[in-house]
Formats: structure tokens, C-alpha cells, sequence
């Protein structure tokens, strides 16, 4: 197969590291059910997965592996956070560049008369102050949960968690953090940060399979079970019940992907987030830089903010897609259209067909930066 120029890390890494394939095979092969059953095989899966829990609270800065939940997605992990704290007559706030994963619950809970929920979105492209001066306008006596992006999957920039967890925790206000465009290559302390729940994705930055993400509960209060069924402990008992993580982890974990997620972050722990974080840098800047310089694009961003490597352009005379097609043509893997952030596109003002994205990882070369802007200019 030729290669490809992959510019499509936001939505999944591709060319997952050696180790991450041999741990999934290895556990495919040679592990069971963890938690079920009273042998060997058993008990090596729960052992992986164990240590796997610990690696999440490694990277980021936490040190209760029990409160480490897996799930199959960020999406399912968002769900049994934003579920699990709501209550009757809540009020949540949100970001406008949040993703549908975060929309879609906190508007769903609204539809429903019975719960009496409400929601208010605050802009997150101004400057730093009028961010927070917006987010804090937004707080009203029933506010209780505030769920955030760490940084954009749209335009990537990296909100100011912290100084919006100190606002939230002088309003007693639960603050739900959407890390998975953030995870992997980003520096993250969820102590540091004053993160009361933190969502990821393992199949972005993290280098891990598709079909696991997670959540760490980094506060004191437990949370609600939005899924039922077994979990290993307590079966004579009809409700869901047990410590965390057992209370949340609802049917068979899906434990070669666990696995595969635990050799990622020690891929990258190897190398070191920080590096990363500088190496991605570099390259965003040399491809917005490239950008920029072409009369006939368009850069969607936030000059001037911290942000992942993620840059949002449209062509003149070209639909996202279509250039999204033309690239493709090319060799060359971008996103058109709305990215599942409908009303970061709004806030932009992208157009009736959205706008591309091109996201990289520090395994992209200026090479082919160099060939992406070459290809882009001519078409």
C-alpha cells in the first residue's frame, strides 16, 4: 500500500507502536474474564488491567487506581460522568467548543420534563479574562456541574482549567473535563488543575485500540451507575452495587484494549509528554505559518493561546468536503465538515459546509508539511 500523509490525528492515530499490538495479541491469547472466575487466567487479566489503572494515574497525576473506570469510549465515559452527578432541577454550563459528546447528554437531560434540567453555553474564543468573566456570568444558585473541554477538537486550543476549577469549587460547582483531544499530548495534573472528573479517548494521543477510553473520579463523591449488570461482586444483590471501579464497570471489560492502552501510555511516557508537547509545537506552527501565507485560505483559530496541533482552514471556491476529497486524491488524510462540534463551527462562522481540519502527532515530519502545503497552494 502507498503511503499516506495522515492528518487525521484528532480523530484516531494511525500506526499504532509495536507494544500496543503485542500487549492486545498477548492478552487475547493468553487472558480471561477478570473479576469472574477463581483461576489463573482470571486473575492475570485483572492483574493487566490493575496495572493499567495505575499507568492512567501515573500520567495523570492521580493516585487512586480504584476510581479509574474503563469504558468503551470518551463518549460512554462523558455519559456516565454528566448521568451520573445530574439531578432534579440541575444546572449545567458548557463550553461552545465542546463536542456533541458533551451537547447531546447535557441536551437530552434538558428535553426531559421529569428532571427539570437546564444548560447555558459560555464562549471560550475571547481572551483569557472575558472567558472567564463569561463562564462565571453563566453560574446561577442551581448550578452544579460545569462541563469543559480541555482543548478544542475544532481549533485546538487549551482552555484555562485551572482558573475555571477555581471558579467552579467557589461555587461548589463539579467541573467535568473533556480530555480527549488533551490526553497524550498535553501536560495534564488533575490535582494541579483542580479536575474533579477527567474523560478520555484511547485511541487518540494515547496510542491505544479503538474501543476503550476512560474516566478518573478525582473527587469524594460517587457518582450514580447508568448502566446495570455484572460486575464480578455482590451477584445475589438486584442493584448495581460495590466500590468504584466495580460500580461503574457494568459487563466483560474489554480487556486486550485495556491492555493495548496500558502499552500506549508507556510509549509515550517513554518518551516523555512534555517533548511531545514541544514537538507538536513545532510542526502546528510551521503548517499554520503555511497556511497563513496562501491568499486563498481561510485559518479558523485562537491567536496567541496554548493549543493542541490542530489547525481549522477553508479554501476559497471549495466546500470542506470536496477539498477534504481533493487531498485525498493527494494521499493526503484531513476532516471536512463540522466534526461533531456544531456550535464551535457556529461561533467560527465556517459556512454551510463546515471547514477542514488538519490535526498532526509528533510522528509527522515538516516534510510533509512541506508536501501537504505544496499540493494545497496548487489545487
Amino acid at each position: 500500500m502507498k503511503k499516506y500523509i495522515y492528518f487525521d490525528n484528532a480523530a484516531t492515530t494511525v500506526g499504532k507502536p509495536d507494544c500496543v499490538l503485542k500487549a492486545m495479541a498477548r492478552a487475547a491469547e493468553s487472558y480471561g474474564n477478570p473479576g469472574r472466575s477463581g483461576h489463573d487466567l482470571s486473575y492475570g487479566a485483572a492483574s493487566e488491567i490493575y496495572k493499567t489503572r495505575e499507568a492512567v494515574c501515573h500520567l495523570f497525576g492521580y493516585d487512586k487506581p480504584e476510581n479509574v473506570v474503563f469504558t468503551a469510549n470518551a463518549t460512554y465515559a462523558l455519559n456516565m460522568a454528566i448521568k451520573g452527578y445530574v439531578n432534579k432541577g440541575s444546572h449545567i454550563i458548557i463550553s461552545n467548543l465542546e463536542h456533541n459528546s458533551v451537547i447531546r447528554p447535557v441536551h437530552a437531560l434538558s428535553e426531559n420534563e421529569d428532571l427539570n434540567v437546564s444548560y447555558s453555553v459560555f464562549d471560550a474564543l475571547g481572551s483569557e479574562s472575558d472567558l472567564l468573566y463569561d463562564f462565571a456570568s453563566k453560574i446561577r444558585p442551581e448550578t452544579n456541574i460545569a462541563v469543559v473541554t480541555l482543548a478544542s477538537n475544532v481549533c485546538g486550543r487549551i482552555l484555562p482549567i485551572a482558573k475555571l476549577s477555581k471558579i467552579c469549587h467557589e461555587n461548589e460547582i463539579l467541573l467535568i473535563c473533556d480530555a480527549s483531544q488533551g490526553a497524550g499530548c498535553v501536560p495534564i495534573n488533575v490535582k494541579a488543575l483542580g479536575i474533579d472528573v477527567l474523560c478520555f479517548a484511547g485511541h487518540k494521543s494515547l496510542y491505544g485500540p479503538q474501543g476503550v477510553g476512560g474516566v478518573i473520579f478525582c473527587c469524594d463523591r460517587v457518582p450514580r451507575a447508568v448502566i446495570e449488570g455484572g460486575n464480578g461482586v455482590n451477584s445475589a444483590d438486584k442493584n448495581m452495587s460495590g466500590p468504584l471501579p466495580e460500580l461503574l464497570e457494568a459487563g466483560t471489560l474489554n480487556t486486550p484494549g485495556i491492555c493495548g492502552l496500558g502499552a500506549g501510555i508507556h510509549y509515550i511516557s517513554r518518551i516523555g509528554i512534555n517533548e511531545i508537547y514541544e514537538r507538536n509545537n513545532y510542526l502546528i506552527d510551521k503548517l499554520t505559518d503555511d497556511l497563513y501565507n496562501m491568499e486563498d485560505i481561510t485559518v479558523y483559530s485562537v491567536p496567541g493561546y496554548a493549543r493542541t496541533p490542530t489547525v481549522l482552514f477553508n479554501k476559497k471556491d471549495f466546500g470542506a468536503e470536496e477539498l477534504a476529497e481533493e487531498l485525498n486524491n493527494s494521499r493526503i488524510c484531513v476532516r471536512g465538515g463540522f466534526h461533531c462540534a456544531p456550535l464551535a463551527h457556529a461561533a467560527f462562522q465556517t459556512g454551510e459546509y463546515g471547514a477542514v481540519r488538519a490535526s498532526l502527532s509528533f510522528t509527522n515530519t515538516l516534510s510533509e508539511i512541506e508536501t501537504f502545503s505544496g499540493v494545497l497552494s496548487k489545487l
